[in-house]
């Protein structure tokens, strides 16, 4: 999923967004441009235009793309 502009975690380091811990998905991966970046840390700040790589159940999933899409 994206990280659209004017978010509230875009511009924000991914641990701020308590992904997993609020959802029990993980993000496991980062594509930035031609980028790849596996298993960001938490203080790794996400921008507009980030893809995140996300596993986990249907629901978990859903409920991390309503916290990074707003």
């Amino acid at each position: 999923m994206e990280v659209r502009a004017g978010t509230p975690v875009s511009g924000r380091p991914l641990g701020e967004t308590r992904a997993r811990t609020r959802t029990g998905a993980s993000i496991v991966a980062i594509v930035r441009g031609q980028e790849v970046i596996p298993s960001p840390v938490p203080a790794y700040v996400l921008h507009a235009g980030d893809v995140l790589v996300v596993i986990g159940t249907h629901d978990g999933i859903t409920a991390v793309k309503q916290i990074v899409q707003g």
